[in-house]
């Protein structure tokens, strides 16, 4: 197995020699996890597709498959999801398909590909355990360049802030909700049957449970507000840290070759998919999420010799 870092800052790292029989190699999986810890986004590739058993055996390999189930309002449990989830960003939203699906929009700004996701974003934040990681198996891709898979580091994102703004972060809590009510127009809200799941907060500096270092964390497609602060000052405050985030941050754009798994770390990045591509092709994935543990906050610490964080719960 090799393990190469693609050219420039953003630091993606590109994996040969990987196969779903390695899946039981303890020094393969390590290998593997060690690098999305570092890289936060790593391209397996692969000469053939793989069928479900084999992109599982390599999802696992990062980390155990997450059963999408959360606690609702009412005290009981809900499935948002398959543990499988086919992405399917080429898909036209027909007429006859909007009548049948009624008042469930699953977000994003493309009314016919409601699949394709166009602003930054990190998966599951509305969740009370976020999954740590995403895994994506291309299965079908546009017959010409566009689609790309294009990434955010959120790690220099935070580094880039001034030490004002970052001790001030410092304790703050997002608030997220699966139907964040439009507030971060022109992002379009989810809605649908999922609006039953619990609201939840999450640290807006997360520290990494693998390698303890701070990230911004947030996810304007479910924010709602800031806990403990006015309504529409919290707004302002996540929309600039998003604003700052995307002017930057290093990025880096995956141009998907056919087979590609592509992991990468939802503590550690922000994505979105380019819908440069014609309305109607497809762009098809398998989604695998990876169970993470419930986000612990990390809290700058002046010392003498400058700034330290440590993790709080």
């Amino acid at each position: 197995m090799e393990i190469r870092k693609i050219a420039g800052s953003f630091g993606a790292a590109e994996i040969d020699g990987l196969r779903p029989a390695d899946a039981d190699d303890h020094a393969a999986r390590r290998a593997l996890r060690d690098a999305l810890a570092e890289h936060a986004v790593v391209c397996i590739r692969f000469p053939n597709a793989l069928d479900d058993a084999e992109a599982r055996a390599i999802a696992e390999m990062v980390g155990p498959i997450k059963d999408p189930v959360g606690r609702t309002r009412d005290g009981g449990t809900l499935r948002y999801s398959e543990d499988r989830q086919i992405i399917d960003a080429g898909f036209v939203l027909t007429d006859e398909l909007r009548a049948q699906l009624g008042d469930v929009n699953f977000g994003g700004l493309d009314a016919q590909r409601p699949g394709l996701f166009e602003t930054f974003h990190t998966d599951d934040t509305y969740t009370e355990n976020p999954a740590q990681a995403t895994v994506l198996h291309a299965r079908e891709l546009p017959s010409g360049p566009g689609g790309a898979t294009r990434f955010l580091d959120m790690r220099a994102a935070f580094a880039s802030l001034d030490t004002e703004l970052q001790q001030r972060l410092a304790g703050l809590q997002a608030a997220y909700s699966y139907n964040n009510r439009n507030a971060f127009p022109p992002r379009v809200s989810a809605e649908g049957p999922f609006e039953a799941l619990v609201d939840v907060t999450h640290p807006i500096v997360r520290a990494h449970p693998v390698t303890g270092g701070p990230s911004l964390y947030i996810d304007l497609d479910r924010a709602t507000h800031v806990a403990g602060m006015p309504e529409e000052e919290g707004r302002k405050l996540l929309q600039s840290l998003q604003d700052h985030a995307e002017t930057n941050a290093p990025r880096y754009a995956h141009a998907w070759h056919a087979h590609d798994v592509v992991v990468w770390d939802n503590v550690s990045v922000q994505h979105k998919a380019s819908g440069d591509f014609p309305v109607g092709e497809p762009r098809r994935f398998w989604r695998y999420m990876i169970e993470g543990p419930s986000p612990i906050g990390y809290t700058p610490r002046a010392t003498s010799s400058g700034t330290t964080c440590t993790g709080i719960s």
